[in-house]
């Protein structure tokens, strides 16, 4: 259920659609071919026995040929293994298709008689000598002319009834409407008594119209996604509009047999043009409902696709606030580890035994903290800042992060280039989207694989390929190649859609490929999935090169020794009493005089205290009641001059642009934070 309520058009579900009854469309539809196949066996078993009236229920009327009966027992049949859609390549199926491809031959092979004028030697293999005595017309036992063309187009249907051709075109989406099309316009015809439709060599028995129109209904009932039958048996707006309607369609049969019925006479001319216009009155009411209802349906999918996202983004937004949540709280502790452990190493001086333990303590808590600023790329928690990065040495980053995330069952290599040049990105986009692409290649390889990433410059010339839409000039190339399951072309083409995902539910929002086709196109560049079923996944990304040089990470060892103050005073602000406590005693250790303060109401009293003189402020960010940012604005206004060195947690927060106001992220250093307060006090 989506915030806005539940769905008054639940999707469609195994192909069933809203006209399906308890048994289901496709269990109506084996019916249908059911009885197909009673209907030509009976006409069948009537011309054994010598029985009239199972071939010829009316006694005026023409008989059904046995040529004809026979197709009807294979369409049926053709129609019962059809049905429930069977897996591809399994027996049921290429039963159904090859007796489907039977009638479609028996059609053809009539049609082709009738084109010629000769006869291919199939009209009389059955019952003969019976055939020429109870045949009306000047081809005993051949099919009549609208009975081959009908028996064409549905043996087609069935045996391209499930094919999806290059560029995932399905045959039936035409063949289906236009087998509906030929049954209505033969039934129309027998039934306003068109010569043009009744005579003996061209229209069909009325046993064999009958199972016409029933062996129709079964095709249309048994793919009810499908044209013409979606569009009145859908869960959609569209489908309930479209059987709102259905009875203006029975209207016009019956205005045009009254029409026929009031002139008091048979009419060849007169009928005919009756049915023209009532056949065309028929198609033009199926193209405005389908047209109609094509528009209600896509304004649902628009409607449902906005409440997914919406849905998704809430969830996003939920998991942010809690990894910025759960990293300030870790970064809170690591700062306490950090800061105990250095205040310990000063105690025991420099050649003790327990230094080196004291190292591996602090070594940790740094990786630690590194793993904390990982965890909130998944909640996009880092701070955006688009910038020329290297993207090779970005990477190499969160290698680590990579290999854990996949798990050890899967072979994991990074490959990248020397001499790579710069782009302009921000490193969380390209954290996050290679991220994402190592999690859709894992979850494609559930019985172990190898993912290799590879980073390489790519010059294009002018006359570069098309299927690479980019500019000439310099790239750098991304390559994320897995040897997982692959993906079939139909599903490539949707690949890159938001929330599109084949995985179960639970294991995927389908955002992964769609946020990094957002990151590579705002980057103008370009991303092309290189996939096939069995063979691997390889997701290639360009991104055009920068001309500025990617900024060099500061490798420079610091100082051993932490600067000392001179007795300057310190107003410290900081709700969590561990971190408080440790900065407090960093701090006084090294020649400071500390003030500390619990929230901001605490440390305005102290500042105002007569003979207390702050020579800096150093405070939290996030602190209950007034934040660290409204205390420094409120201190500002009586002194302006007043140095501020912001500590926090949360990755989102960002300092005021301001000379006398600095930031230092938790967890830091002891030296890291007295080299700030000393430059702070300094820039006065």
């Amino acid at each position: 259920m989506s915030r806005f309520g539940p769905s008054r058009f639940p999707a469609v579900k195994n192909g069933e659609m809203a006209c399906g009854t308890v048994w289901g469309t496709r269990n109506l539809a084996r019916l249908a071919g059911g009885c197909t196949v009673a209907a030509g066996a009976a006409v069948l078993l009537g011309y054994a026995g010598g029985i009239r009236g199972l071939a010829r229920p009316v006694p005026a009327g023409p008989f059904m040929v046995p040529l004809t009966a026979v197709a009807f027992v294979l369409a049926g049949a053709s129609l019962w293994l059809l049905a429930p859609r069977p897996a591809a390549n399994t027996p049921p199926r290429l039963a159904g298709q090859l007796l489907g491809w039977l009638v479609a031959i028996i059609g053809a092979a009539t049609l082709a008689e009738y084109g010629t004028g000769r006869s291919v030697g199939i009209d009389l293999l059955l019952f003969p000598d019976r055939t020429r005595v109870w045949s009306i017309g000047g081809n005993p036992g051949r099919p009549a002319l609208y009975a081959a063309v009908a028996l064409t187009a549905v043996g087609m249907t069935l045996a391209l009834l499930d094919l999806d051709a290059s560029h995932g075109y399905r045959p039936a989406r035409i063949l289906l409407p236009a087998t509906a099309l030929v049954t209505v316009m033969v039934t129309l015809g027998s039934a306003y008594n068109l010569p043009v439709v009744t005579s003996p060599d061209i229209g069909l028995a009325l046993n064999a119209n009958a199972v016409l129109v029933i062996l129709t209904m079964g095709l249309l009932l048994c793919r009810p996604q499908l044209p013409p039958t979606r569009v009145f048996c859908g869960h959609g707006p569209g489908a309930l509009a479209g059987r709102r309607l259905a009875p203006l369609l029975a209207l016009v049969l019956f205005a045009g047999i009254l029409a026929i019925v009031a002139s008091g006479r048979r009419m060849p001319d007169g009928g005919l043009a009756v049915a023209a216009v009532t056949m065309l009155l028929l198609l033009a009411l199926y193209l405005v409902f389908a047209r109609a209802g094509a528009a209600l349906d896509k304004a649902q999918r628009e409607r449902e696709d906005f409440m997914h996202q919406l849905e998704a983004r809430e969830r996003l937004e939920a998991l942010g606030v809690l990894a910025g949540g759960v990293a300030h709280d870790f970064n809170n502790a690591l700062a306490t580890i950090l800061g105990t452990a250095a205040l310990i190493a000063e105690d025991l001086g420099p050649g003790h035994p327990s230094q080196p333990d004291i190292e591996r303590i602090q070594a940790s808590a740094q990786r630690s903290a590194d793993l904390t600023s990982q965890l909130l790329i998944f909640a996009r928690q880092e701070p955006r800042r688009a910038e020329a990065i290297d993207v090779g040495a970005a990477i190499r980053g969160i290698e680590d992060l990579l290999r854990r995330t996949i798990g050890e069952d899967i072979d994991f290599s990074c490959q990248t280039a020397d001499g790579l040049p710069p782009v302009i990105l921000d490193r969380s986009d390209l954290e996050q989207m290679v991220l994402n692409l190592s999690i859709n290649a894992r979850h494609a390889m559930t019985d172990g694989g190898s993912l290799t990433i590879r980073v390489a410059s790519l010059t294009l010339p002018p006359d570069a390929t098309p299927s690479l839409p980019l500019p000439a000039g310099r790239y750098l190339h991304i390559a994320v190649a897995d040897t997982g399951t692959g993906m079939p072309p139909e599903v490539v083409r949707h690949a890159l859609e938001p929330f599109f995902t084949t995985k179960p539910a639970g294991q995927g929002t389908g955002l992964g490929l769609a946020n990094a086709y957002g990151v590579v196109t705002q980057a103008n560049g370009h991303i092309a999935i290189d996939s096939e079923p069995g063979r691997g996944t390889t997701i290639n990304i360009y991104l055009p090169a920068a001309t500025t040089t990617a900024a060099d990470p500061d490798t420079s060892t610091p100082a051993r020794t932490a600067p000392t103050g001179h007795a300057e005073t310190i107003l410290l602000v900081e709700d969590e009493p561990a971190v408080r406590h440790t900065v407090a005693r960093t701090m006084t250790r090294h020649g400071y005089q500390v003030l500390e303060a619990r929230s901001a109401d605490e440390a305005s009293g102290i500042f105002h205290r007569p003979a207390v003189h702050v020579d800096l402020l150093l405070t939290d960010v996030i602190m209950p009641g007034a934040s660290g940012y409204q205390l420094a604005e409120q201190l500002h206004e009586e002194k302006p001059d007043l140095p501020v060195v912001f500590m926090s947690g949360y990755s989102t927060t960002t300092p005021p642009d301001d000379d006398t106001t600095y930031f230092i992220r938790k967890p830091f250093s002891s030296q890291e934070l007295l080299t700030l307060v000393s430059k702070a006090l300094g820039a006065r």
